[in-house]
C-alpha cells in the first residue's frame, strides 16, 4: 500500500507568481525639551504637599510626555509644607502599556532663557499605565500609574528665595525639561503603489504642530506661513515673553 506524498508547494508547478514584500527599521535618537512657565510661583506654595501641577502634554520620540511640578512636595501624608520643590517627567497612559528608558534633565531658566540652575542628566525607565487621561494643566494629588522619574528635592525655596531677581522674576518660574528617547521607525523599501500621501502643514514650520509654536500663547499667527521655525533661543524667548491668557 502507498502513501501519496504532497508537492512540494514552493516548487509546484501552474503557482501563481510569488508575492513579494520586504520591511526595514531605522532606529534613532529624538530628543526635545519642554518650558514650563509657572506664573503667580507663591500662590502655588500654598497647595498642600502632595499635589502637583501639571503641564500640557508634549511629544518627543512619537510619545506624550507630561511634566510634574510639586510645590510642597510629593509627600501627600504630610500636612507640612516640603523645603523644597520637586520636579517629575511623565509618562502619559496611551491605549497600550509600555516600558520606555529615556534621559531627562530639569533644569531653571532666567529671564533671558539661560539655564541658571540645573541637575545633570538622568536615565530612567517610565510606564504607562495603558489608559489615556485627559489633557492640560490639572491639579491632581491622586494620580495612578508611574509618577515618572525625577527630582523629590530639586531645589531647596531658601535657594529659590536667595535668588529671587534671576529664577523668579515678577513671581514666574520657568521650568525646562530636556528629553532624549530611541525612537524606531519603518523604512519603506520595496515599491508601492503610488498614492498622494503628501500631508499639508497648516503652521508653516517644516517641524509641524501647534506645540511647536510658541507665537501662538497671545494669538499671533502674524508672518508665521512660510518661515522656518526658530531656533532655541529664540523660541524660549517667545516662551518667557509671551502674554498671559486666562483658559
Amino acid at each position: 500500500m502507498s502513501s501519496s506524498v504532497p508537492p512540494p508547494l514552493l516548487t509546484a508547478a501552474g503557482a501563481a507568481p510569488p508575492a513579494r514584500s520586504a520591511s526595514a527599521v531605522v532606529a534613532k535618537a529624538a530628543r526635545g525639551f519642554h518650558v514650563f512657565r509657572v506664573d503667580g510661583y507663591s500662590v502655588t506654595t500654598t497647595l498642600p504637599a502632595g499635589e502637583r501641577v501639571t503641564s500640557e502634554p508634549f511629544y518627543v520620540g512619537g510619545r506624550c510626555w507630561l511634566v510634574d511640578y510639586y510645590p510642597n512636595g510629593t509627600d501627600a501624608s504630610t500636612d507640612s509644607d516640603a523645603g523644597a520643590i520637586a520636579v517629575y517627567l511623565r509618562l502619559q497612559g496611551t491605549h497600550k502599556k509600555e516600558r520606555v528608558r529615556a534621559e531627562y534633565k530639569f533644569g531653571l531658566l532666567d529671564p533671558a532663557g539661560t539655564a541658571a540652575y540645573e541637575l545633570p542628566a538622568e536615565t530612567g525607565i517610565f510606564s504607562s499605565p495603558g489608559a489615556g487621561g485627559g489633557y492640560g494643566v490639572q491639579l491632581d494629588c491622586d494620580a495612578a500609574g508611574d509618577p515618572g522619574c525625577g527630582y523629590g528635592a530639586f531645589i531647596t525655596k531658601e535657594d529659590l528665595g536667595r535668588r529671587r531677581e534671576i529664577l523668579l522674576k515678577g513671581d514666574s518660574l520657568a521650568i525646562r525639561c530636556d528629553v532624549a528617547v530611541a525612537q524606531v521607525e519603518a523604512l519603506a523599501v520595496a515599491p508601492k503603489q503610488r498614492h498622494d500621501m503628501r500631508i499639508r502643514n497648516h503652521s508653516g514650520y517644516d517641524s509641524g504642530g501647534g506645540s511647536e509654536s510658541p507665537d501662538e500663547y497671545d494669538g499671533s499667527h502674524e508672518g508665521r506661513r512660510g518661515k522656518q521655525p526658530p531656533d532655541d533661543r529664540e523660541f524660549i524667548r517667545r516662551c518667557l515673553t509671551a502674554q498671559r491668557r486666562k483658559h
